[in-house]
C-alpha cells in the first residue's frame, strides 16, 4: 500500500511541481522600464548608424 501512494506522489507531484516553478518563473520574469527600453533603442541606433557610416 505504501508503494502505490508513494507512486502516487512522485508521478502527480512531479508535475505538479513543475507547473508551479513554471507559474512561478512567469509571473515574476522582470520586464524593462521605459527608460531602459529607450536607452536600448539609442544604442541600437548608434549601432546601425555607425554601421552605415
Amino acid at each position: 500500500m505504501f508503494e502505490s501512494v508513494m507512486w502516487l506522489v512522485v508521478v502527480a507531484g512531479g508535475p505538479l511541481l513543475l507547473l508551479i516553478l513554471m507559474a512561478y518563473v512567469i509571473a515574476t520574469r522582470r520586464r524593462p522600464g521605459p527608460a531602459e527600453r529607450k536607452e536600448s533603442d539609442r544604442a541600437t541606433d548608434r549601432l546601425y548608424h555607425e554601421d552605415k557610416g
